[in-house]
């Protein structure tokens, strides 16, 4: 059931007293955050703390009203923007075969800084990051803004053109589990059909963009209908969507310091989750509790301070234990949550880089 919040006139209201009382509330806290001990991190600057805060303030509005998400706009962004048509029947097995009114369908994405080259030759060789925004699979901001600091990182340290993908959001009965894995299928089978080889192809996503990414590397996995890319990177993926982690996330002392909020989470589960569950649905929503064997090698970043730094290490461990993985876990000490997309907001844009360059050379090590 919606929030009353997201009914008007009380979402225009819950906006205008989010837009009148943020400026003088982080004003007067940035007062209080000038002595470093008062922080929520003491080694915090105070831009991180302000800017954490601003976070909080902005995804705890969003729940509330059910922020409608942002979509890329074909007009302005012109040739870089595509329109990415599902793929034939036969691409979709097992679980993402169409149950319960939901099927593939085509769906937007954006290139940064523009399209592959033209010459065939040359798209053979272009290297491409086909990255996933995060949302607790339910919000999204302007795909336009926001995908620019990953493709200027991606560009500066992969030397990579970045896909920036726009799945269905769980806002309805028709867009649950397993659409968002539908469309990272159609997503990765657009990229290869432009001429573009899996060899050089990297996924990547962010938080529950991340959890989609994973989900789409056990069904290559378990499909074979699809060829392995040369890797993936997972920013603070969101690996375990369940009743039990949002209990433990309600004891974590991380829940006093990290931008996510229970509601955010909760919301994005219960929209997310499928109608009827089932243990195959299950090794999607949960990964940290199913490691698979994965041809792919796996770039894992998250920070210390995150809510869910925990259940990451614990996955990354599962993983790294299945024989044959190739997984990389690089710390970020002190970062909250998604320093790829929160880093501007949170002052953690240099460290984000630094995660992508040693993702480059795992990458390079993997062969």
């Amino acid at each position: 059931m919606a929030p009353i919040l997201s009914h008007q006139p009380l979402k225009a209201l819950a906006t205008l007293l989010l837009v009148a009382s943020a400026p003088p509330y982080l004003a007067v806290l940035s007062l209080f955050y000038a002595a470093k001990r008062c922080r929520p991190v003491p080694g915090w600057s105070l831009k991180t703390a302000i800017g954490n805060e601003w976070l909080r303030l902005f995804y705890l509005y969003a729940t509330k009203v059910h922020l409608r998400p942002f979509s890329a706009s074909a007009s302005k962004l012109k040739e870089r923007y595509v329109l990415a048509p599902p793929g034939p029947a036969d691409l979709y097995t097992g679980i993402l075969r169409e149950a319960g009114g939901i099927k593939p369908c085509a769906m937007p994405a954006i290139w940064f800084p523009g399209p592959p080259p033209t010459d065939t030759t040359e798209r053979k060789t272009c290297k491409v990051v086909m990255h996933l925004q995060g949302g607790a699979f339910v919000t999204a901001t302007d795909p336009a803004e926001t995908g620019k600091l990953p493709a200027k990182i991606f560009e500066s340290k992969l030397g990579a053109k970045t896909f920036y993908a726009q799945y269905r959001l769980a806002r309805t009965e028709a867009s649950r589990f397993p659409a968002a894995v539908q469309d990272a299928v159609s997503f990765y089978r657009y990229v290869l059909d432009q001429g573009v080889e899996a060899r050089n192809v990297v996924l990547s996503g962010d938080s529950a963009g991340a959890n989609i990414v994973v989900g789409l590397l056990r069904y290559i996995e378990d499909s074979r209908v699809l060829p392995v890319p040369r890797g993936a990177m997972l920013w603070s993926p969101w690996v375990d969507v369940s009743d039990a982690v949002l209990s433990r996330y309600g004891q974590s002392k991380s829940l006093r310091v990290d931008f996510l909020g229970l509601g955010l989470l909760r919301w994005g589960k219960d929209a997310y989750e499928p109608a009827s569950a089932s243990e195959e649905s299950e090794r999607y929503l949960r990964p940290v509790e199913h490691a698979f064997r994965s041809k792919t090698p796996v770039f894992v970043n998250a920070g210390t301070a995150e809510l869910l730094y925990d259940e990451v290490g614990v996955f990354v461990e599962r993983m790294q234990a299945v024989e044959g993985n190739q997984v990389c876990f690089v710390e970020t000490k002190d970062a909250p949550h998604d320093v790829l997309v929160a880093g501007t907001f949170t002052g953690f844009v240099e460290e984000a880089e630094e995660a992508a360059g040693k993702a480059r050379e795992f990458f390079d090590r993997c062969g």
